[in-house]
């Protein structure tokens, strides 16, 4: 049944006429007609009365109308609220960072889309790069900033960022001459008590492929997971530790840690944005795809974060 001819018989009904209706319509009175017969012929009953008058619904019609204008009611509300969604998305979205991507642009991704997009509700879990990889893949996450992920068939991923990584030092483990330095070479962490991630993250590979470039052994004596641990352990003085800056941030305010970028060769992490293959994305997470990348160019063209963040160059697929 044409869900037309059925708008258009209310109109026919609601005017009490052809000619008004045809009228609102905008169609003519005869084309208007047919369609009324077509429907008529379709539900194999009269459902007008036509006199001199008008016309007006025959008790089939009632009992035809009465059943079809709840439903003409909800098909109007689910085209009412896709729209609704396509301009203010809706819906949960857990996103994947790992813990100095969280402390970088945690709080600033809940804000800019609590003020932007308030029907979307946002879940963050922080992990290192193993586990939200991990995640990823068993659905626990909907999108996700993984380190220096490739492509697969089980994940589609855009560059982001480029993250550059320092060597980060308990204050009182230095000679004023060295806290004053800004860079430090890698091969310098060769003999130096090393705090790092275990070594099924991607990290701990970038750091360990760099020692090697540059001839150094790494001497790690403690491997911990946890950012908040791992910081406890270089403001004590136990261990040194290679991570960005904005990790250390509040303790880097403070002066009680010293942060030096490792060249030669420089060490970095790429971040990629991941989603996996096997799942559409939703509008919600499109939006927070985008949110996601507008803030990381917000905060590499900042000067306050230009020294260690730069835009990844988009590569070739």
């Amino acid at each position: 049944m044409d869900l037309r001819k059925i708008e258009n018989l209310i109109q026919v009904a609601d005017y009490g006429s052809f000619s008004k209706a045809a009228s609102v319509i905008g169609v003519a009175q005869s084309a208007l007609g047919r369609q009324v017969r077509k429907l008529e012929e379709e539900c194999g009953c009269p459902l007008l009365y036509r006199n001199g008058r008008g016309v007006s619904l025959t008790p089939e019609g009632e009992k035809l109308l009465d059943r079809l204008r709840p439903l003409l009611r909800q098909m109007d509300a689910v085209v009412s609220a896709f729209h609704d969604d396509q301009r203010s998305p809706s819906g949960q979205v857990t996103v994947g960072l790992t813990p100095t991507l969280c402390k970088m642009i945690g709080m600033r991704l809940i804000a800019d889309l609590w003020q932007k997009h308030p029907r979307i509700q946002l879940n963050i879990v922080t992990g290192y790069s193993g586990y939200v990889h991990e995640w990823l893949t068993n659905a626990r996450v909907d999108i996700a900033v993984l380190h220096d992920a490739r492509r697969s068939q089980h994940l589609v991923v855009d560059p982001l960022a480029e993250l550059r990584l320092a060597l980060v030092s308990p204050r009182q483990a230095l000679s004023p001459s060295a806290r004053r330095l800004t860079e430090i070479d890698v091969k310098q962490l060769q003999g130096l008590p090393l705090v790092l991630p275990t070594k099924n993250h991607g990290l701990r590979r970038t750091v360990e492929y760099a020692a090697s470039q540059a001839g150094a052994t790494l001497d790690v004596v403690f491997e911990v997971d946890a950012l908040d641990l791992m910081n406890d352990i270089v403001v004590r003085g136990m261990a040194h530790t290679v991570l960005a800056a904005p990790a250390f941030q509040a303790e880097l305010t403070a002066g009680t840690v010293v942060a030096r970028t490792l060249v030669n060769p420089g060490v970095s992490t790429k971040l990629m944005l991941a989603t996996a293959s096997s799942r559409p994305l939703t509008q919600a997470v499109k939006v927070v795809h985008e949110t996601l990348r507008d803030l990381m160019r917000e905060m590499a063209s900042s000067p306050a974060h230009g020294g260690y963040l730069s835009l990844a160059q988009p590569t070739a697929t």
